[in-house]
């Protein structure tokens, strides 16, 4: 009987360490004062823009991919920096200065990439936990539109070494953005994380041209 007693406190002393071990291993490591690397795939909205004398661009939905890195300052606060590109296929109706202001469309695809810097508050210090998040930075624009002028493109050609040949110039610009957005986040464990969101980024084009673009950003992230 003492032999079976004995044999059952082993047992059950075995099943507590093994449980608390398990305990240990899901339980939430803090993210405070963690470094985080990631990727962001991104769905952007479609957009028209309007500009003067009744001139738009039809902006086409698209998707952007990024990456960055971000400091967890504690459990709640987040500091990042992202940057991404895009490429969108878009409508362009020009009018033309012939005395009628004739409409034209045109077809083009429009190049963009971001430098962005973040700031994210987890409202909880658990695992899961919805957040808010806000940010700024700078958008480079390429229009896809030729601009009349001729420039030289030059690169490593793998049969015939460095090579230059002419290339049409295209109208690019650069503009101030800022947004905010909201999403959850859940860390599977010490080491990976991911994040799903949405939100809601202005582009200041001009004093009286500011567009807003609805995007859906996915994150897939690594603390260390």
């Amino acid at each position: 009987m003492i032999k079976i007693k004995g044999i059952k406190t082993t047992l059950f002393t075995l099943l507590c360490s093994l449980s608390a071990n398990a305990a240990s291993l899901n339980y939430f490591d803090s993210r405070a004062e963690k470094w985080e690397f990631f990727f962001t795939p991104t769905m952007v909205n479609s957009k028209v823009l309007q500009y003067d004398n009744g001139a738009e661009a039809s902006i086409n939905q698209y998707s952007a991919l990024g990456f960055g890195f971000g400091y967890n300052l504690n459990q709640h606060l987040e500091l990042s920096m992202l940057f991404s590109s895009a490429s969108a296929n878009y409508t362009g109706t020009r009018i033309i200065d012939d005395g009628s202001n004739t409409p034209e469309k045109f077809l083009a695809n429009m190049y963009t990439s971001k430098l962005d810097f973040g700031f994210t508050y987890n409202l909880l210090s658990t695992a899961f936990t919805p957040y808010i998040s806000a940010n700024l930075g700078s958008t480079y624009i390429d229009s896809g539109i030729p601009t009349g002028d001729i420039g030289n493109i030059c690169w490593w050609d793998p049969w015939w070494g460095y090579i230059c040949s002419p290339a049409a110039l295209t109208y690019t610009s650069t503009a101030f953005n800022y947004g905010a957005g909201v999403g959850l986040r859940y860390d599977f464990n010490r080491k990976l994380y991911i994040k799903g969101g949405v939100a809601k980024n202005y582009l200041d084009l001009n004093s009286s041209n500011t567009p807003d673009f609805t995007s859906y950003q996915f994150v897939f992230g690594f603390m260390f």
